[in-house]
């Protein structure tokens, strides 16, 4: 009792490392924080109050509210900062902005076996074009396209791509790009922003028996973290003040071209819906048919089978992204107390076992550029080893591959799985890296005989000059700026397939203006070499599989976890048949369009594929892009619960996992949004169960005599900064180590 009670009194005293000189220049507000803004150094060693492993949309909104609370907070993420790229500013260069090697970990993953077939039945298989004239643009000429997103190895390392791999190809997997940025996927994705379901909150709270997951509460932080930037500040169930911008694609800027008009009026027609007589070609027309808000608060709008104007994460002022790096940075450039340390690939979780429960109380890391296997730009080289410690807590947001390859690395995961690569086993956590869990798309192109107007002459930054840019960079509101202003994701329809055992809708289809049949290296030029392919993008909501699985390839920590989804090997013929139906009515809204401008011919799926057979082909065509659930919340008598309710990792203190990886089966339509509410909610988990911060006593010299030195011995002051293999044995270190003795030598380790 005397040493924990002397432990909180030296809490309130402790020194801090000195910090090194910082690039940019911050008020007063918090002056007397030591450490802040941007770090530099990889032989830093600092200690934090919490560090926040991921900068995403699951790490970032928490880090910047921790510091704002007055915490201490280091941000760690392997990637750059990209915010300054094009492709990661405008919205309509998204799929640029996901194939960009700055900022792009392209994982290679398997999707099948599934029962009666496995993934080389997937005709999007990728091989390297061969040198040659005759081959000059081969990749992205001809649709349907022979190229896709497999990928075969050959003998020599080159990769080839193509239906047919050569001999000697060896197959690595299907492309599946996440980001590696600041702000991470939320730099790369296509900026759909649509609130989950009211029962997903719920469900949460149900198993948890924590009632402060219900979705009237959790609607609160969505209120705190939006900008609402198409409603009234009177509409209910929205917010005004928030860090993300959160807007629609103009209505003018669509009427503007009488085939998206007449795309639109076939697919309201198709939900039985139709335009206003005599306004077929203006805004006060389309939006009589795109009324309804999709963030609507409430259960009726989770049960509408309806049309839909898609919310985006875009500024309307400036036309430009819009995301938690702008959240991250203004954070830093007020004084708060946060630390950014960016390329910072973190190899493990320091976890003291000294005490009676597992405590981590720090991270393992390599500094350097591309790193990582994942990146196409990887150097090949080790980095530079460091370490960074936490008073408080280790929060990991690595998404749903790093998170539970980080954990088992770490010694935390299925025990089985740790011994076969020798790692010693700290927590048996079944769970760990189980429930891998995807959404089913598929793309419905058509081809019109004539090219969009608005798109007509825009060049994606492929080609200068583009005249699309140009207007973009030279407008000053959203419709001067034209159509780069937008994701392209401009409507969508909710949709119930005759296979659906839920009153809520189980297929989302997007109109997308461009080629899309899903993910593969040079998938973002394809989409966009003409202006006259348009696609319905199929997307099947919360797929009855779970089946996925996240394992080590070995105790290299750059090396890529092997990924497994094992798509549709449960409930997959049931959900490949509501995809198929979803397929259906994308073909009857081109057969619907009417001919002001062009008619449409459907490519992609062939009509002839019909019943079983497009069923088929929905199994061997499906992509995804959501994966979570790796790491899920559960009740402590579930055996593959990995977080409780408060996002705690079971069987270890001072640890908590908060991304996409929790959920038990994924939200609504769209991630994006859940995961920021759920990093909102965490803050607040974390700051009511958290004493007040203690950087009012960072000026305070502790001196030499017992009391400073005891102080800082619990804390854990460095030695020796500029020396990584310093180590520092902290709070629950030995008794001995409490008389503020340091010792060189290793961190807390998991042996």
């Amino acid at each position: 009792m005397l040493l924990r009670c002397l432990s909180s009194i030296i809490l309130l005293t402790s020194a801090f490392v000195e910090a090194q000189p910082h690039e940019h220049k911050y008020g007063e507000k918090h002056s007397h924080q030591k450490r802040q803004g941007w770090g530099s150094n990889p032989y830093q060693q600092g200690i934090f109050d919490y560090i926040v492993v991921g900068s995403g949309p699951g790490g970032a909104p928490l880090a910047c509210r921790l510091a704002r609370a007055g915490f201490q907070v280091l941000l760690i993420d392997a990637g750059q900062d990209t915010s300054g790229y094009l492709d990661t500013q405008i919205p309509s260069f998204h799929p640029r902005a996901s194939e960009l090697p700055e900022q792009t970990w392209a994982y290679n993953v398997e999707r099948h076996p599934y029962p009666g077939g496995d993934q080389y039945n997937d005709p999007k298989f990728q091989y390297r074009i061969p040198n040659g004239p005759e081959y000059q643009n081969a990749l992205y000429s001809g649709y349907p396209p022979p190229y896709g997103d497999w990928t075969y190895l050959l003998p020599d390392g080159r990769t080839y791509a193509g239906p047919r791999p050569p001999a000697g190809a060896q197959p690595i997997g299907l492309n599946y790009p996440r980001g590696s940025a600041l702000g991470g996927s939320a730099q790369m994705n296509a900026m759909a922003m649509v609130t989950p379901w009211m029962d997903d909150w719920d469900h949460i709270a149900q198993i948890t028996g924590n009632d402060s997951w219900n979705a009237e509460i959790m609607r609160e932080y969505y209120i705190k973290l939006e900008n609402c930037r198409y409603q009234l500040s009177s509409v209910v169930g929205h917010g005004f003040n928030g860090w993300l911008q959160i807007g629609i694609t103009p209505l003018t800027l669509i009427a503007q071209d009488l085939k998206l008009a007449a795309i639109v009026a076939a697919t309201a027609q198709a939900m039985g819906k139709g335009l206003i007589d005599g306004v077929l070609n203006l805004a006060t027309g389309l939006a009589h048919i795109l009324a309804t808000d999709l963030n609507a608060p409430g259960r009726s709008r989770d049960q509408d089978v309806n049309i839909w104007q898609i919310p985006i994460s875009i500024n309307p002022t400036t036309g430009l992204r819009s995301g938690p790096v702008d959240f991250v940075k203004q954070t830093v450039s007020e004084g708060y107390p946060l630390t950014v340390q960016l390329n910072t690939f973190v190899t493990r979780i320091l976890i003291d076992q000294s005490g009676y429960r597992p405590r981590a109380v720090g991270v393992q890391y390599l500094y350097g550029q591309y790193l990582y296997s994942a990146s196409p730009l990887s150097s090949g080289q080790p980095g530079t080893p460091g370490y960074a410690y936490a008073r408080r807590e280790v929060v990991i947001s690595g998404g749903a591959f790093e998170t539970p390859k980080l954990l088992k690395l770490s010694g935390i995961g299925p025990a089985d799985e740790l011994a076969q690569f020798g790692i010693p086993t700290i927590v048996n956590l079944q769970g760990v890296g189980r429930n891998l869990q995807d959404r089913y798309e598929v793309g419905v192109v058509g081809k019109s005989d004539v090219p969009f107007s608005l798109f007509g002459p825009c060049k994606y930054n492929y080609e200068s000059p583009d005249p699309c840019l140009q207007q973009f960079q030279g407008g000053v509101t959203p419709i001067d700026k034209g159509p780069y202003t937008s994701n392209g994701l401009a409507i969508g329809t909710t949709f119930s397939s005759s296979v659906n055992d839920d009153p809520k809708p189980d297929v989302f289809i997007v109109a997308v203006p461009a080629y899309f049949q899903g993910y593969y290296r040079g998938y973002s030029k394809a989409a966009v070499l003409d202006a006259q392919h348009f696609s319905y993008v199929v997307l099947k909501v919360r797929s009855r599989n779970n089946a996925g699985t996240v394992t080590l390839r070995s105790t290299n920590p750059l090396d890529m976890p092997v990924i497994r989804f094992n798509s549709f090997a449960v409930g997959g013929d049931l959900d490949a048949q509501a995809v198929a139906e979803g397929i259906q009515r994308g073909r009857d809204i081109f057969r619907d369009v009417i001919g002001i401008d062009g008619s449409f011919v459907v490519e992609s799926p062939p009509d002839e594929l019909q019943g079983q057979a497009l069923v088929e082909w929905v199994k061997n065509y499906a992509w995804g892009h959501h994966c979570g659930c790796t790491a899920k919340i559960g009740a402590p008598n579930d055996p593959w619960a990995v977080v409780d309710g408060d996002f705690r990792v079971y069987g270890v203190d001072g640890l908590r996992i908060v991304d996409n990886s929790v959920w038990p089966t994924l939200p609504g339509y769209y991630p994006t949004i859940a995961i920021y509410m759920i990093s909102e909610k965490a803050a607040d988990v974390m700051l009511g169960q958290s004493p007040g911060p203690i950087g009012a006593f960072d000026n305070l010299d502790l001196g030499s005599g017992p009391i400073g030195t005891l102080g800082s011995g619990i804390i854990g002051a460095v030695a020796g900064v500029a020396d990584p293999n310093v180590g520092v044995n902290g709070l629950l270190g030995s008794f001995g180590n409490l008389l503020g003795v340091l010792t060189p030598g290793n961190p807390p380790s998991p042996n």
